[in-house]
This record gives C-alpha cells, sequence and structure tokens, in this order.
C-alpha cells in the first residue's frame, strides 16, 4: 500500500488486522459513517486521519496502527506473502504446495504429465494410475449391483488391470499399437507396463510417442467399453487401430508451429512402422 488510492478501506487486506469488514462491522451501524467503497486515501487530509473516534477495542486497535502508516506518492500494488516471503506476483503452484505439503514427486509422473499430450487422454490416465475410474469391480465394492464381466472381452471380470490388458480385446489393440514405436515386446500387466514406460530407453522420441500412443490406447479403450455399455455400439479393435493412427498423425502435425524439425521426426518415426 502506497498512495492508498485503490486500497479499499473495509475489504482489502491493508492491515495486520485483516479484513475490517470483518473485524469491525457486525451490523450496518457499526461501520463508522464510512462508505462501503471508501478508500484509504479518502480517510486521509492532508496527512491526518479522518476518522470517528473510537468506541471498542477493535477500533482503537485500528487507530493506532494508522499512527504508524504514512501515505506516500507511488502507486498501490499488491503483494502475496508465503512463509513469511513476500512477491508482487501470485503464484498457485506454491499456495497449493503449500497447503498440500511438501511431499515427494511420484514415480509416474513423466509418463502421465507429458510434454505434448492430449489433456483429456493425460487426465484419465491420472486417474487411471490412482485406480478411480468406475470399473465394475470399484462399482460392486460401492455395494451397487452389476454384472462384474467385462464387456470387451466377455470373459473376465472387468478391473482396471483387467482392462489395461489382461483383457484379449485390449491386449491385441496394444499389442498393434505399442509395436509402432517399442522395440522390444510390451508387458500384459498394469504395474508391469508402468514400470516398463518408466524405465523406456529407446531415445525421447520414441517416448513421446510410446506415450503418447498407450494413453490414447488407454482413452479409446475407455470409451470403447463406456459405448458398450450405455449405447449398445460396437468397434473393431481394427477400428479403433487406425482411429489411434489418426489421432497420432494429427497430434504431431499440430506440434509443427513450435518445432518443426521435432514433429518432421516424430511423423517419419511413427510412419515408418504403419502397416
Amino acid at each position: 500500500m502506497s498512495n492508498g488510492k485503490s486500497c479499499r478501506f473495509w475489504s482489502d487486506n491493508w492491515s495486520p488486522l485483516g479484513s475490517l469488514t470483518t473485524l469491525l462491522v457486525r451490523d450496518r451501524a457499526s461501520r463508522l459513517g464510512i462508505p462501503l467503497n471508501a478508500s484509504l486515501a479518502s480517510l486521509s487530509v492532508q496527512g491526518n486521519w479522518v476518522l470517528p473516534p473510537a468506541r471498542s477495542e477493535e477500533q482503537v486497535l485500528l487507530q493506532s496502527f494508522l499512527t504508524t502508516l504514512h501515505l506516500i506518492e507511488e502507486e498501490d500494488h499488491y503483494e502475496w506473502e508465503l512463509d513469511g516471503v513476500g512477491s508482487n506476483k501470485f503464484s498457485t503452484g506454491d499456495v497449493y504446495t503449500r497447503l498440500r505439503g511438501d511431499k515427494p514427486v511420484v514415480p509416474w509422473k513423466k509418463i502421465v504429465w507429458i510434454k505434448g499430450g492430449i489433456s483429456k487422454h493425460k487426465f484419465l490416465t491420472w486417474l487411471f494410475v490412482l485406480n478411480r475410474c468406475p470399473t465394475k469391480d470399484r462399482i460392486i465394492n460401492w455395494g451397487l449391483s452389476t454384472d462384474p464381466i467385462c464387456l470387451l472381452c466377455n470373459n473376465l471380470p472387468e478391473s482396471r488391470n483387467h482392462l489395461y490388458f489382461e483383457c484379449s480385446f485390449s491386449w491385441s489393440l496394444w499389442l498393434r499399437v505399442a509395436a509402432r514405436s517399442m522395440p522390444s515386446p510390451p508387458h500384459r500387466h498394469w504395474d508391469a507396463t508402468v514400470e516398463q514406460l518408466q524405465n523406456f530407453s529407446g531415445g525421447n522420441l520414441r517416448k513421446r510417442l510410446l506415450l503418447l500412443s498407450w494413453q490414447a490406447v488407454i482413452y479409446f479403450i475407455w470409451s470403447e467399453r463406456n459405448g458398450r455399455l450405455h449405447r449398445n455400439t460396437f468397434r473393431t479393435v481394427d477400428s479403433i487401430t487406425g482411429l489411434i493412427d489418426h489421432l497420432v498423425r494429427n497430434r504431431i502435425s499440430s506440434l509443427r508451429e513450435k518445432n518443426q524439425t521435432s514433429a518432421s521426426n516424430l511423423m517419419q518415426i511413427w510412419l515408418a512402422t504403419s502397416a
């Protein structure tokens, strides 16, 4: 706070007492005759504070603080303080970290929040990594009645681990897509797949393609499952493979504006393994 012209007397946090609306105003009669939209500067005349006599301990505290405050010609500005350190910039990330607490980075961060990824794919992958999607095993655990059998293979009970990739349908899809950017055979079990992706060392470009296509497989498998459950629609593995192929091509093309060389190299790798 500097000249007080843009500082709102009642609502801004300009003093160590916090918002004066909370501190002083119990009803309309306790506003001291000061308008609700008054600025701090409007209460200072030739360096003197023009306020009614204090009638409560809170008002005494306020007027005592005002005797230490002198307005200057500079413009007002907001300052954010976190752990005793002030800054003129607000960081949502810093506040979130402060509220959450300082925790170690999870090992799967780099395979979920990937550079150049598709937002809805990343979000769904994050939910599945945490096992928070409403698969049938979870629905049954909530006490709800449902047929536990997987709608993709019609053979075994549905769960996160079954869908990715113990199910014969999803496994067939993942085998085809993974072969486009993974030299070694993929794993079939969820935990082993996550570990394999985290430790992949086939180069940055191939890893980007691998993670982009893996997240696309997660998204399309869940979409196919929901289509069969809610709309009674069915797609084949060949059909979904084609959709993923076009999606990856389009995503690579969208990266050309940022880095044409990288996008061209990604496209070459992807097209070199097309059927």
